[in-house]
């Protein structure tokens, strides 16, 4: 049987993904609670994925109209050093409730 050889990411994803979540939630002024609600989750889940200990369901987080653009500009920002340059201006319409 054959072995693949898989390299080793150098950076801890998961985890840096959990950290944009995070800023997009504080962005958006929701509670991790509230987020999961919206994201589709139970909290304990969301949780998981704030920390960096299961892999976040992308499609799920950017599926969230409000939190599609806080969440993308935290990723960037947060990669910045690995030769992502973020140029331009991102403009985020808030909805109204209701």
């Amino acid at each position: 049987m054959a072995k693949a050889n898989v390299r080793e990411p150098d950076m801890d994803w998961v985890a840096i993904i959990g950290r944009a979540i995070q800023a997009a939630v504080a962005v958006m002024g929701w509670s991790n609670k509230e987020a999961a609600a919206k994201v589709g989750v139970d909290d304990a889940e969301f949780g998981k994925w704030l920390s960096g200990t299961r892999r976040p369901h992308l499609d799920k987080v950017i599926g969230v109209d409000e939190l599609r653009g806080p969440f993308l500009l935290a990723l960037a920002q947060a990669v910045d050093d690995s030769g992502v340059i973020v140029t331009g201006s991102i403009q985020i319409r808030m909805r109204k409730a209701g």
